[in-house]
């Protein structure tokens, strides 16, 4: 038996379902001009689903795939069904039972720009969502980084590359050197942009606020579902607009939103309070609702999930 890295001792390379630990490149390899996507498959907890895994929006996912290739000028000679099979049959290879996270890899081969690595990687992962789940109403405290966000005339940020998680990486060094949980960009021109790893949405009246793409961020798949689930499921107002960092401040709630932090709450920014009840009543109706989803336990969103 191999060995398993994070739960896996399988992963997808180039065509075949491989040993992970044999899933081995040249250290030469341009790794850096990569792209990749984060995907989750949950466990269902509805009748029809009950302990069988589900995909998480995998069309608007390996769609971005494609559109970060594109940006990136990679051609991956693969098409989308045979990843979502390719996916599938490594997940079922490791005998995973429990949620999994899905990142596909891309990257130009050493040599021969115009051929690619594709590698699916899987591995078991613990959500922070769920009623009484202790993890999901701890303290945070986050900053505004010194680090503005990438700007999209420099590397493009609504794509999901490698390169612009070094941006990420040295916003949240510098988070944790001054003693908070994490961090937040300003875009290049003072307004909030996103966290590290995950776009922003803040509450303010009774309405969730969360800034355009025109502000840096990443086209975030988690962000279009919640665009599109808070205002008609849940009703509630939402706007896409610049937010300046004085609004944040005042904000009555924040949390973040993205496939790996789920619906993660934000204490405070640069030690300012928000609001009187943390996590705040918003941000739990949110968080509830998506771990329903995750679930199968919305009739009307079934659409989303793609069964494993």
């Amino acid at each position: 038996m191999s060995v398993a890295f994070h739960g896996a001792h399988y992963c997808w390379m180039n065509g075949d379902v491989v040993e992970t630990e044999r899933a081995q490149v040249s250290a030469m390899e341009p790794i850096y001009l990569g792209i990749f996507e984060g995907i989750k498959a949950y466990v269902g907890k509805n009748i029809l689903s009950k302990g069988k895994l589900n995909i998480f929006q995998w069309k608007p996912h390996i769609d971005r795939l494609w559109r970060s290739a594109a940006v990136n000028g990679l051609e991956i000679p693969y098409t989308k069904d045979e990843l979502l099979e390719a996916t599938k049959k490594t997940i079922k290879m490791n005998e995973f039972d429990t949620n999994v996270y899905i990142q596909p890899r891309v990257w130009p081969r050493a040599g021969e720009e115009d051929k690619v690595h594709v590698v699916i990687p899987v591995w078991k992962f613990n959500t922070i969502l769920g009623k009484g789940n202790p993890e999901f109403g701890k303290i945070r405290r986050f900053m505004v980084s010194s680090w503005r966000r990438v700007s999209s005339d420099a590397l493009p940020p609504q794509a999901k590359s490698w390169a612009n998680y070094q941006n990420s990486s040295l916003a949240t060094k510098e988070a944790k050197r001054c003693g908070y949980d994490g961090a937040l960009f300003l875009d290049s021109r003072g307004f909030v942009s996103e966290g590290t790893g995950a776009c922003l949405m803040t509450v303010r009246n009774g309405k969730v606020i969360t800034s355009p793409v025109s502000a840096s961020i990443l086209e975030s798949v988690t962000r279009n579902t919640f665009l599109e689930f808070i205002p008609e499921d849940l009703k509630i107002p939402v706007e896409v607009r610049d937010l300046t960092r004085v609004e944040l401040y005042a904000s009555d709630e924040a949390f973040l939103c993205g496939t790996g932090g789920e619906v993660t709450p934000i204490t405070s920014v640069d030690d300012i309070k928000l609001g009187d009840e943390y996590p705040g009543p918003i941000t739990k109706k949110i968080a509830d609702y998506y771990s329903d989803l995750l679930a199968g336990n919305v009739k009307k969103r079934a659409s989303w999930l793609t069964p494993v």
